[in-house]
């Protein structure tokens, strides 16, 4: 039977809800008051912002008449959508008004309405008062409740949802995946109500310099900071904080992820005391939270929020996480060190050089050092052992060429494969060149030059001195034709002789790019006699040589694997390493022709 309250308890009870006073609270503490459970949340029972302090703040400004725009970078899983749900909630029963949240797609927004807020608003009693008992007016995508507002949920890559509408409080998600310049449209909705509109942006990190981040800099740019509780200095959550044990390795020398996730702390970067990792710990840290902004020249109608998966999630897990997307590049695919830095550290993409850097371990020589380990070459130019008599050291001086400088790189061979750099260096003349070459007894036969830049004046240099110009080159393999025997594929091509005129001319080979390079990195993986050609730098390498060694990556292009430049770093220590295998292949010494060979997989032989 139902019960049909009486015409003047539902007088009462309209005349009462319209001349209530506005809830003053803080938002948070309103939310922890009425929703009584977070339906999606793995944490059972009511909203509690002790669990997640950093939500406090910008649910605060979302609130405050004085602030216009809202905008928060976070780590996914910690609480960053949470604020724009629970702030939604608070908007409805509080300071309604014409409201869009934006998605990606509609299907996105269509999803979120359905899982999320619907379930969310059941949990919430003063807006499941408010939900329209006509069910014309809720639908996934607009709900118009009981107070006269209108909810609209839809995907923010469909420009027309961007248009027509004039609301006062724009909620955006994941703006990162907006389409570019369609963040300032949604944003110019608010218009029309003056300084009553806001807008809520929310996201992940994304590109360096895209809407989402050049948003973020007009902001007043707070960052969630906590209090070092033994020397009380204030400090952000920085991912350079966090260390773990460098001996965390198994007897294959790769990662023990157990070991890492048992040894990784986080230290003070003030007294330099370690907190272990531990909830207990980031809840006491958390304790002392609070933001410091780094942006002070803002508007303070503009303010930006900034935190990290540091402050929520297990340094250890965030660890494995990070040498596993490292590794991962390391052979070519960044996709999961970019996630690393969008989604758990919350920055903007760009490539970050340490996370391609080889864990070299030094050779425990110094640069310029002789090695009793390097082979020889005798008068009929024959590879001869180490300790046996020969003309001179089986040394290699490979030179990349740029405008007004050179790069060099010489470096000194075992008959197994094995080498050892010897000397790096940038130099401004051929005649530097020349006089590395004498310094190390060099001989000139074993002298080669990248012709790619200024050909014709390296090959004049050549024929001068007896050098051997290489020029890089896209193909896999090069035709041999053998005497008495079938052609055979090889990663260089045969030589090929220059003439100059005036009776000068020069050797130049050709050299696959994949292939040699493919070569280079499995040699400088070894770094253990027992595993086969060992490939060495000295203690004192410079970190320029460190940095350019990791200036290109292999990817796969319209079906074909290359490896290509990344961004806009130097790599020319890094052709000359690949041309030092070019010659060492030539040569015989390393590759499928050598005594060791360095094995190619099949499909790119």
């Amino acid at each position: 039977m139902t019960i049909i309250e009486p015409a003047t308890k539902r007088l009462e009870r309209i005349w009462r809800n319209a001349w209530r006073p506005p809830d003053r609270r803080p938002p948070w503490e309103w939310c922890e008051e009425h929703i009584t459970s977070i339906p999606y949340s793995p944490i059972p029972g009511r909203f509690r912002s002790a669990n997640s302090p950093w939500m406090r703040e910008p649910m605060e400004a979302l609130m405050d008449s004085k602030v216009r725009i809202v905008s928060i970078i976070a780590a996914i899983q910690s609480g960053k959508t949470s604020v724009g749900e629970f702030g939604l909630c608070h908007i409805i029963a509080n300071n309604p008004g014409p409201t869009l949240w934006l998605d990606q797609t509609d299907d996105d927004a269509k999803d979120q309405s359905e899982s999320r807020l619907q379930k969310l608003f059941d949990e919430c009693s003063p807006v499941k008062a408010l939900y329209p008992a006509n069910r014309h007016k809720k639908r996934n995508n607009t709900i118009h409740f009981a107070n006269g507002m209108t909810l609209w949920v839809l995907g923010a890559n469909n420009k027309t949802n961007l248009q027509r509408r004039s609301i006062r409080w724009l909620i955006m998600d994941e703006t990162w995946r907006a389409p570019t310049g369609h963040m300032a449209e949604a944003e110019a909705r608010v218009t029309a109500f003056g300084w009553l509109g806001k807008c809520l942006f929310m996201s992940q990190g994304g590109e360096e310099d895209d809407d989402t981040h050049r948003k973020f800099e007009t902001t007043t740019m707070r960052e969630w900071t906590f209090a070092c509780p033994h020397c009380h200095h204030r400090q952000p959550f920085k991912w350079e904080q966090i260390e773990w044990s460098k001996d965390a390795r198994d007897e294959s020398g790769e990662w023990d992820f157990q070991k890492v996730r048992d040894t990784t702390t986080m230290h003070c970067v003030s007294c330099n005391h370690y907190f272990d990792d531990s909830d207990r710990i980031r809840r006491e840290l958390n304790l002392t939270g609070c933001y410091v902004t780094t942006n002070p020249n803002a508007p303070k109608e503009n303010a930006g929020f900034h935190w990290n998966a540091l402050c929520a999630m297990s340094w250890g897990r965030l660890a494995e996480l990070y040498l596993r997307a490292k590794a991962a590049a390391r052979k070519g695919d960044v996709s999961l060190i970019q996630q690393f830095y969008q989604k758990r550290l919350a920055l903007a993409w760009r490539e970050y050089l340490e996370d391609y850097k080889l864990d070299i371990v030094p050779g425990s020589y110094l640069k310029g050092e002789t090695w009793d380990g390097e082979a020889g070459v005798d008068s009929h130019g024959r590879l001869v052992p180490s300790g046996e008599p020969c003309a001179c050291p089986l040394r290699i001086l490979t030179v990349d060429c740029q405008m007004d400088h050179l790069f060099l790189v010489a470096r000194a061979w075992a008959e197994d494969g094995s080498s050892r750099l010897i000397w790096n260096e940038r130099v401004l003349t051929f005649t530097d060149v020349e006089s590395v070459q004498e310094r190390f007894g060099i001989h000139p036969n074993l002298v080669f030059i990248d012709a790619g830049y200024a050909t014709y004046d390296v090959y004049r240099e050549c024929a001068a001195h007896g050098w051997t110009a290489l020029m890089g080159d896209k193909r896999a393999t090069f035709t041999h034709k053998v005497k008495g025997r079938k052609s055979i594929e090889r990663f260089y091509s045969p030589r090929r002789k220059v003439v100059l005129g005036r009776g000068q001319s020069c050797s130049v080979f050709y050299w696959s790019n994949l292939n040699i390079k493919d070569t280079l990195a499995r040699l400088r993986r070894n770094q253990n006699h027992d595993d086969g050609p060992v490939w060495e730098v000295p203690d004192d390498i410079d970190e320029d040589y460190l940095t350019q060694m990791e200036g290109e990556h292999r990817i796969k292009k319209t079906g074909k694997w290359i490896w290509e430049r990344i961004g806009s770093r130097q790599n020319h220590l890094f052709d000359c390493e690949a041309m030092q295998v070019a010659a060492a292949t030539m040569l015989k010494i390393v590759g499928r022709e050598a005594s060791t060979p360095v094995d190619t997989p099949e499909e790119e032989q």
